[in-house]
């Protein structure tokens, strides 16, 4: 893969096919080498060249986020090799069906990784863009339009309140996206949490796989999440821009 990299920025004269490479070698070093789990799932994939694409976007999605993120999934994944020994020590478990069970928590990782990278976006939206400033716009321009008889005055005010209204209402959308993924990224913590204490109670392969489906599927919106998330974002960078486009207009005017 570095290779690969090295012979893509030499290609392409740009250092980020590099980058890429050693970034995503790093992290299976430190994350693939000693996390069970998550080996066993990136081997899963179909394919050398699927592989080195997952391996990349871990890299990035680990690379991109804050220290506080960081230090959640590697709790996380170390919760998933603390559940991985216990397993083995459970002798109600048949070896072959041990490692593709447990091959679903590097699936559950991966899946953490993305929720906490659109939590952290979305998060510094909320940060940057205090829903108190919206709302006190709203309430000056409504103040205003009471108090204003010009009907050219009066137009601008309407649609000043107006865009802040849909301002607001993006605002709660942004935020009603960051709470589902809170919990959703809590539900998981807790659910390694409970797993782990569970593991060596679980009878058979069956119950085992049973728990970690349930997983599996408590986490499947986040693909859904993700793309809502992109388009929610890319709204608001289209939305800023008519709104600046909207104030020349009016101070021009």
């Amino acid at each position: 893969m570095l290779g690969a990299s090295g012979l893509m920025a030499a290609a392409t004269g740009s250092f980020l096919p590099a980058l890429i490479g050693v970034g995503a070698e790093v992290l299976w070093l430190v994350l693939g080498a000693d996390s069970g789990p998550f080996r066993r799932w990136v081997a899963l994939q179909e394919g050398k060249e699927a592989k080195q694409r997952m391996l990349a976007e871990v890299a990035q999605l680990a690379a991109g986020l804050d220290d506080e993120y960081q230090a959640r999934f590697e709790t996380l994944r170390k919760l998933a090799d603390e559940i991985q020994e216990l397993a083995r020590e459970n002798q109600g478990f048949e070896t072959s069906l041990l490692q593709r069970e447990m091959a679903k928590l590097g699936q559950l990782l991966h899946s953490f990784l993305k929720m906490a990278a659109n939590h952290q976006r979305l998060q510094r939206y909320l940060s940057q863009n205090p829903v108190a400033e919206v709302e006190r716009d709203i309430a000056r321009s409504q103040r205003a339009l009471k108090q204003e008889t010009d009907p050219r005055v009066q137009a601008s005010l309407k649609q000043a309140l107006a865009l802040a209204q849909k301002r607001l209402k993006q605002h709660q959308q942004v935020e009603g996206s960051w709470k589902s993924l809170s919990v959703q990224m809590d539900t998981l913590e807790k659910a390694f949490d409970y797993l782990k204490s569970h593991i060596l109670g679980i009878g058979s392969g069956d119950e085992l796989a049973e728990e970690l489906d349930n997983l599996v599927s408590g986490v499947s919106t986040v693909s859904e999440l993700e793309a809502s998330t992109n388009q929610l974002m890319d709204d608001l960078k289209v939305e800023s821009a008519r709104n600046q486009v909207a104030k020349v207009i009016n101070i021009k005017g």
